[in-house]
């Protein structure tokens, strides 16, 4: 009886260190977020966080249309002082809206065009954006992956 403990042990902990190093990697799977600052095209202050803010994080909504349905995409404000900002705003890009639409108060609505390209990894599949544009406007993202919408 000892024996087959002793078995089972080895084989329960021979397996451990990928199970771990396994979960370890995947504690932050790759996200499908955009991640943005909404900024003065005069100055370049934040329009959303801080004390020139114009917007209403709250009131946003970020949005696509198929056929006759609008389908919500979820944001949220996202703290990132570690690359720069006070605060950005990610959009859940899950479902991979070709073109997406932002309202940001009533009569300011934006439209974003996206091409994707899908990623697959040890953690699942998720989908990287390759191009982006902002109101016909070709985007490129900063280096830390952020994209400036310049109003």
């Amino acid at each position: 009886m000892k024996s087959i403990l002793k078995i089972a042990a080895c084989i329960l902990l021979s397996g451990m260190p990928i199970f771990i190093s396994c979960k370890k990697y995947c504690d932050q799977p790759p996200r499908n977020y955009g991640d943005f600052r909404i900024v003065s095209r005069m100055d370049g202050k934040d329009l959303v966080f801080g004390a020139n803010k114009v917007y209403d994080k709250n009131r946003f909504k970020f949005y696509f249309l198929k056929g006759q349905d609008t389908t919500f995409l979820i944001y949220t404000p996202v703290k990132s002082s570690g690359i720069g900002y006070d605060s950005l705003v990610g959009v859940d890009l899950s479902w991979d809206p070709e073109t997406a639409y932002m309202r940001l108060s009533d009569g300011d609505v934006d439209t974003f065009n996206i091409t994707y390209q899908r990623q697959s990894s040890r953690c699942g599949n998720y989908t990287t954006i390759t191009s982006f544009r902002y109101n016909n406007l070709l985007v490129i993202p900063q280096s830390n992956g952020v994209y400036e919408l310049k109003k």
